[in-house]
């Protein structure tokens, strides 16, 4: 039953993803307005493609607008069926680039092997780090993995991350 759950929840969720705006306004905006940092451009960016019209509140590590190494903010965002935690990185690399990267972590009430069937089917299986954690490889959206580990039997905490070099 919670596998059906698990499917009509992605099908329900599918029409906002496809219908969000490209360019979904975000709260850092503001976080970012105030700081010196190089990669103010890509982290709003990554924010607008991540946290999409999902309500949410985001919080920097530092707001001191002379740190402009490492970037570090924390979002807390709400979906239809749960909240999950956001963490947005950034810092200048050595070529003048910027590097980014996004953490997602929640929990889904269903084992982690009905999620890895139902919500990550198409995602390539790179391996386990223990007995319990899966990653598996985006086959879409390059750079990015999932960590699924089993904590008890009904629930399962999933991570994502990607990281993008620029």
């Amino acid at each position: 039953m919670k596998g059906v759950q698990i499917l009509v929840a992605s099908f329900c969720l599918l029409p906002s993803v496809l219908i969000a705006p490209v360019n979904a306004k975000t709260s850092m905006d503001n976080v970012v307005k105030h700081l010196n940092n190089p990669c103010s451009s890509e982290l709003i960016q990554l924010a607008e493609v991540t946290l999409k019209t999902n309500p949410h509140r985001i919080l920097s590590y530092n707001d001191k607008p002379t740190d402009v190494h490492l970037f570090n903010a924390l979002a807390v965002t709400s979906y239809r069926d749960r909240d999950s935690h956001v963490t947005f990185h950034g810092v200048k690399n050595i070529a003048g680039g910027c590097d980014t990267s996004v953490t997602e972590s929640y929990v889904l009430q269903t084992s982690c092997s009905d999620a890895r069937h139902e919500a990550f089917s198409k995602w390539d299986f790179q391996g386990k780090l223990n007995d319990r954690t899966y990653v598996l490889n985006s086959k879409r959206i390059k750079g990015k993995q999932a960590f699924l580990t089993d904590q008890l039997p009904d629930i399962c905490l999933v991570t994502t991350r990607q990281v993008i070099n620029n």
